[in-house]
């Protein structure tokens, strides 16, 4: 009896074991205002489309950019979520006065940052396969706009919203 007690407890406390680890990296808290701030889910099998939001490894080199991001500088690498904006085939036109246009519909404006784009020129870029622009949902997102195309290998997940902060306070409230 000790034996199939030892044999089960073990095989039990490895499923339990990997079914937590499973459970919490697939979720994730957003910290930043260019979506709403909330957990998310990451989901297992992506479908990168437009719309649906993408986590992804901002490049190093734009660090400096980041305003307001909590513990930036202690971090080895820092994930940003964004929205998929523009998708294969889609054209990406920037205006002289900084205007962002995809497929000729008005999407906001590129502020100029001292360093990054100072000298903005018009231009307009249609999307290649596995290639996407992101963007976060307030103005002042530090998005595609800014640090330029995503390739599919740089998506690491493709993210579901489950509950924003105002609502999981009340959940917390609750208890």
């Amino acid at each position: 009896m000790k034996k199939i007690f030892k044999k089960y407890f073990f095989s039990v406390f490895v499923f339990i074991f990997f079914l937590i680890i499973f459970i919490f990296t697939r979720f994730t808290y957003n910290v930043t205002n260019s979506l709403p701030k909330g957990f998310y889910f990451k989901k297992i099998f992506p479908k990168y489309e437009k719309n649906n939001l993408v986590l992804f490894e901002l490049n190093k080199k734009y660090l400096k950019y980041l305003e307001n991001f909590p513990n930036k500088n202690k971090m080895r690498k820092i994930y940003l979520m964004k929205r998929i904006a523009g998708v294969y085939g889609d054209k990406i036109e920037i205006k002289r006065s900084g205007e962002i246009l995809i497929n000729g519909i008005k999407k906001g404006k590129i502020f100029k940052i001292k360093g990054l784009n100072e000298n903005m020129k018009g231009e307009s870029y249609v999307l290649k396969k596995d290639e996407f622009f992101v963007m976060g949902d307030t103005p002042t997102s530090f998005d595609s706009r800014y640090f330029g195309i995503l390739k599919k290998k740089d998506l690491k997940f493709e993210m579901k919203f489950l509950i924003d902060e105002k609502n999981l306070e009340k959940i917390i409230k609750y208890f």
